[in-house]
């Protein structure tokens, strides 16, 4: 038996001496670059290279698929000795390749300040000069060349191979091999996604900052190889050159600017976003919207009208994954999902680290895993100081057993949560319980109406969850001094065709609610989107200074002026007014007056010049505006007004 487990032994062994070179590599990394990373050691030190061992795993279950094959295959012929040779080839020569990347990197990280990813081959490929570039940084870094040396030497000696097989092979080697084959893909499947789990996405770049202290650290926990696989599928953005600088930034500029002479208002923060709430749910906006329907969020309803609401308002995205750089941050999700694309380790300012530099303390809760859709890594990058999963709930009675836990006691749980935050603070929940399988719990059977399809009682069990967090919240001493924002993080299944249309594809609640009454309820005509709210939070604040946000501040903008900007395969649409303009990058394909033509019937190309020729211009700008800075990593107000 020892000899038949001979094979996965070294398998073991042998990925046991990648991961320790990667390590390696990482300490390399660190010491050529301590200057970038201050203060940083100890606990934190540790987080990032036990962190960074999953990123390596994933990046070596993709290098090593033909050596995993080469190694496992049940047959006598794996241990000869021309075959033993060329699958030590399939080992050392691409992760030798891989390791000796990471070491250049540590060279090309100070001028970027993230790990290289696929567009860096892009972003070089009409130079003819990178030849002598590469020549003299390797001059410069002969360390790094014998580092490098002496890892290629440590991979040819300690690499180990199987017993070689000199008896006859029987069934029982078969069995015993071909079991071994069958038993290690699911644990390569698993180390190749980050994870287990139908609930657990592969993870991305941005699932990094689950393990570092500061967004500039996440560089840190990567290594290279991952960074390029996890890029290989993922095209730049296009930069389209419809303005020059100067007049791109008097056209439209993001850089949301304070307002004059107001005092700061310490007032706490709580920011609720509801998964997949459309306004097809609701039968008060539906109504507002000149529809009247069946709805299943009664307690959303009645705090609408205790509300500021806009009659249109929409989500930016159309998957979890988009709403909180939506949220938190005013990036719109244009092209492709913020997370899964090549920028995703750009610098940004979210709400919680804008407040938090003012004294505001911060959390974020999520009822799934820790790691699932990388929600926490990405709240921990934008500057919330604690985040609270699944994990830290720690009562798995209340697992929904798919998903995470009930929205019900994890809404309770992010009160008790929100009750031991110092003030003022900014918290925020995203919850999961409305959403497919379109479950609810057992000893709510019966109790929420079935409505037209499952997803229906699901919303009303989120609504009810909703109505038993407001009613605790209610007789806490914060509850008064607070500003409630509340969304939906995108659409969900519906059977009406009003929200099947482009816009009505994005049509979600927002609304502001203040128990103080500082905010003035009520139905305003114009347009709000999930970027407008960090500069309407801010603005309600009285934040001093100015922040980059694909969105404007709703209390000091004129409904006239309120616009939403969204993507959906391939085309832009640009709302504003009474019209929706369909955009494909190079031309308008669609204008409708979409208040009055709900159902989009009546394109108004070619009969509303002076309307398209406006919202095209007002577009291009702000695509051009996102698209540009996207790429050249300029996502920030400082950086703006250091430009």
């Amino acid at each position: 038996m020892k000899r038949r487990l001979s094979p996965l032994w070294c398998v073991l062994r042998n990925l046991l001496l990648a991961l320790a070179l990667y390590t390696l590599c990482r300490l390399v990394f660190w010491l050529d670059n301590r200057e970038l990373f201050p203060g940083l050691g100890g606990a934190a030190l540790r987080r990032i290279f036990l962190g960074g061992l999953r990123f390596d795993i994933s990046a070596l279950c993709y290098t090593l698929i033909p050596w995993f094959l080469l190694c496992l295959l049940p047959f006598r012929f794996r241990t000869g000795r021309i075959y033993s040779k060329v699958t030590k080839a399939f080992f050392v020569v691409p992760t030798f390749f891989w390791y000796a990347l990471d070491l250049a990197d540590s060279v090309y990280f100070p001028y970027t300040g993230r790990r290289t990813t696929c567009t860096v081959f892009r972003e070089f490929e009409g130079d003819d000069n990178i030849a002598g570039i590469v020549l003299h940084e390797t001059l410069a870094h002969w360390y790094l060349v014998l580092i490098g040396a002496a890892i290629l030497l440590l991979l040819i000696r300690l690499y180990a191979q199987p017993q070689r097989q000199e008896e006859r092979y029987g069934w029982r080697d078969y069995l015993v091999h071909g079991a071994i084959l069958l038993g290690c893909l699911y644990p390569i499947v698993g180390g190749m996604r980050g994870g287990f789990g139908v609930t657990v996405r592969p993870i991305s770049l941005n699932d990094a900052n689950l393990y570092a202290g500061k967004p500039s650290e996440a560089g840190l926990v990567l290594n290279t190889a991952f960074s390029i696989y996890r890029t290989l599928d993922a095209k730049p953005f296009p930069e389209p050159d419809w303005y020059d600088e100067a007049a791109l930034e008097q056209a439209w500029t993001p850089v949301v600017q304070p307002q004059p002479a107001r005092e700061l208002q310490r007032k706490n923060v709580v920011i609720l976003i509801l998964e997949s709430f459309s306004a097809a749910y609701s039968a008060q906006l539906s109504e507002w919207q000149g529809e009247r329907q069946a709805g299943y969020t009664p307690f959303l309803d009645s705090l609408m009208r205790s509300s500021l609401v806009f009659r249109h308002s929409f989500a930016n995205g159309r998957l979890s994954i988009d709403a909180l750089p939506s949220v938190m941050c005013g990036l719109p999700s244009l092209v492709e999902p913020f997370f899964l694309t090549p920028y995703a380790q750009n610098t940004v300012h979210g709400l919680a680290e804008e407040l938090g530099r003012k004294g505001w303390s911060s959390g974020f809760w999520h009822g799934a895993q820790r790691q699932s859709l990388g929600l926490a890594g990405f709240a921990h990058n934008i500057g919330f100081q604690q985040e609270f999963s699944r994990e830290s709930y720690n009562n798995e009675d209340d697992f929904d057993g798919t998903w995470g836990i009930w929205d019900e006691p994890f809404l309770q749980y992010f009160k008790q949560g929100i009750d031991a935050l110092s003030e003022p603070f900014v918290a925020s929940v995203f919850t999961l319980s409305s959403h497919n399988p379109y479950s609810i719990p057992a000893q709510y059977e019966g109790r929420f109406p079935e409505g037209a399809i499952p997803m229906h009682r699901c919303i009303a069990y989120s609504d009810f969850a909703l109505r038993r967090f407001f009613e605790a919240a209610a007789r806490e001493p914060w509850f008064r001094n607070t500003l409630f924002v509340i969304t939906g993080d995108h659409t969900g299944k519906t059977e009406l065709e009003l929200y099947q249309t482009a816009h009505g594809r994005f049509e979600i609640p927002i609304l502001f609610y203040t128990p103080d009454g500082s905010i003035p309820a009520g139905l305003r005509e114009g347009i709000a989107q999930q970027t407008d709210i960090k500069p309407t939070v801010l603005g309600y604040l009285g934040y001093d200074e100015p922040c980059l946000c694909f969105g404007c501040d709703l209390l000091h903008t004129a409904d006239a002026d309120t616009w939403a900007l969204n993507y959906l395969s391939g085309v832009y649409q640009y709302c504003k007014g009474d019209y929706l303009l369909l955009f494909d990058g190079s031309e308008s394909r669609g204008l409708y007056d979409f208040r009055h033509d709900r159902l989009l019937q009546d394109n108004l190309l070619g009969r509303a010049d002076e309307t398209q020729a406006r919202l095209e211009a007002e577009a291009k700008a702000r695509i051009q505006q996102f698209l540009s800075r996207m790429r050249h990593d300029r996502l920030t107000a400082r950086e703006s007004a250091s430009d």
